[in-house]
């Protein structure tokens, strides 16, 4: 696959030193990652080994699939770091939360979970372009959070047009690359995504969004395909501002 990469650099080989995961799924029993607090011991386990040195935990928040408030996620958290591997790892709870209709209500009501300092993990739908997407953005930013866009590179409506992804930019926000998009995980198109915004140095920061053993191996069988590891190897650094 993609042959025309010669050097071959696997992602368990490259993370920085005391790198930090601001994006994956380890809270247990509360959306599609870990079930259980054991999974969630042994992911944890298993992203040491990658060089992940700590994480901060984003479980979903999407009304129509997994109706997590701010007190289930804490609720999880405490369960996951009542084993004193688990809480020296996973360094404070925030939610990758949905943007929709929904969200714009709670934003009313309480202020959400942040990764950091007012940053705020955001995901948008992957096939369909929300028609109100600046007005909802917009109603964020007033309140004064940073929006980082969970992996832009998955959204196929914006596949079509890098100029949608400078827009996107210029409304200020940032971006969140999934590393395993590099390797070709999600696919084909989703991989040259992802190099195009890279080399345009559009990302900001990185994620796993490990949410299961599948991700781990991914991590530490499959190379990256990538032209030149230099912009990578920056970009990675950038979580470290999550560490203070």
């Amino acid at each position: 696959m993609f042959s025309i990469f010669k050097t071959k650099h696997y992602l368990k080989d490259i993370l920085p030193k005391n790198y930090i995961d601001i994006h994956n799924h380890l809270l247990p029993g509360i959306d599609d990652g870990a079930r259980t607090v054991e999974e969630t011991t042994a992911l944890i386990a298993d992203m040491k080994t990658l060089n992940i040195h700590k994480s901060i935990a984003t479980p979903h928040t999407y009304s129509s699939k997994w109706n997590n408030t701010s007190e289930i996620i804490k609720a999880a958290y405490e369960t996951a770091i009542e084993d004193n591997a688990n809480r020296s790892f996973i360094k404070k709870y925030a939610s990758e939360y949905m943007l929709d209709a929904s969200l714009m209500e709670k934003i009313k009501n309480e202020r959400l979970l942040c990764i950091d300092d007012h940053f705020l993990l955001i995901e948008f739908p992957l096939f369909s372009n929300p028609f109100n997407l600046y007005e909802m953005l917009f109603e964020l930013k007033i309140r004064d959070y940073k929006i980082i866009i969970a992996h832009p590179e998955r959204y196929l409506y914006l596949h079509d047009s890098i100029e949608k992804y400078e827009k996107l930019k210029d409304f200020g926000v940032y971006f969140q690359l999934n590393l395993l998009s590099l390797t070709g995980y999600y696919g084909r198109n989703i991989y040259k995504n992802s190099l195009q915004l890279l080399e345009k140095n559009m990302y900001d920061f990185t994620g796993s969004d490990i949410h299961s053993n599948a991700e781990i191996n991914q991590f530490e069988t499959t190379p990256l395909q990538i032209r030149t590891k230099s912009k990578l190897d920056q970009l990675l650094l950038n979580n470290s501002i999550f560490l203070k």
